[in-house]
């Protein structure tokens, strides 16, 4: 099994190049796709991805809405089964966000099915270590489900608030907290691995830094091995970053690295089956 565990998507083509030209005029970062589920569908079929986990955020003014979209589209009905069945919904939370507080939203979407928590600690402007979000992280652990956080460099270059260290305290605190930082640290190596030594629960997702793309951040076939081999290829979750990248361009580059078949397997499926609990 082929599971991409991070990926965007939008509810229709205009949202969905809305978006996407928007960063791609401010930021110079361009895309692969617009980005729908239907899009995305197709690209599953031809990159051969069994599953996918939509790593949903959005500005606090569009958060409860998107939320709601995210687990809508994946779970059945009454007399309907679940329209996208093959992708696993997360949410997204904020200390700022008005109306319902964090962890009432966490149990308002828990109920309709919602699998762990997206966040973006630079661009949603607060820093993993921030105290109001303990709630939020007794939550998750009480639940056993998983956190995916953007880590690292973001595509305006900023790094406040996406340093891999910001997350010591937090995992010192939840011992047992399912934590997967994004883009594996995307360019702050070293404490990417000093993170990977001190906390073993911690995972990592390959968006952008093992990547068929030249992003700045990307790793070049040396250096992902070696990251692999330190850090722990059983750790280590396959993720496109998808629309702005092509899963099948990165399936490919993983599968042509110079690490053992059964390594691959893990990072390609086997890493997110045991810990998604998927069938």
């Amino acid at each position: 099994m082929i599971v991409d565990s991070h990926v965007h998507l939008h509810p229709n083509s205009e949202v969905g190049k809305m978006v996407v030209e928007m960063i791609k005029e401010n930021y110079g970062v361009d895309y692969y796709s617009y980005g729908t589920p239907e899009d995305y569908l197709e690209d599953m079929k031809k990159s051969g991805i069994d599953k996918a986990v939509m790593v949903s955020f959005a500005p606090d003014n569009q958060l409860k809405n998107n939320n709601f979209w995210t687990v809508a589209i994946t779970r059945s009905g009454k007399n309907r089964p679940a329209k996208y069945p093959m992708l696993i919904p997360f949410i997204s939370v904020s200390p700022t966000m008005t109306g319902r507080k964090p962890v009432e939203e966490l149990e308002h979407k828990y109920k309709w099915g919602m699998k762990g928590l997206k966040i973006h600690p630079i661009v949603q402007d607060f820093s993993p270590d921030d105290k109001r979000m303990w709630p939020v992280y007794e939550w998750m652990e009480k639940h056993k489900l998983p956190i995916t956080a953007h880590s690292g460099f973001n595509i305006d270059d900023k790094s406040t608030f996406g340093e891999p260290i910001r997350w010591l305290s937090v995992l010192e605190d939840f011992a047992n907290l399912k934590l997967i930082l994004a883009h594996m640290g995307n360019g702050f190596w070293d404490q990417t691995l000093e993170i990977a030594d001190k906390f073993p629960q911690v995972m990592f997702d390959t968006a952008i830094a093992i990547s068929h793309i030249d992003a700045p951040t990307t790793l070049n076939d040396d250096e992902a091995v070696e990251m692999i081999k330190k850090i722990g290829p059983q750790r280590i979750l396959f993720g496109s970053d998808y629309p702005w990248v092509n899963p099948a361009g990165d399936i490919k580059r993983i599968n042509g690295l110079k690490i053992s078949n059964e390594d691959k397997k893990m990072i390609l499926g086997e890493n997110a089956v045991r810990l998604f609990n998927l069938k």
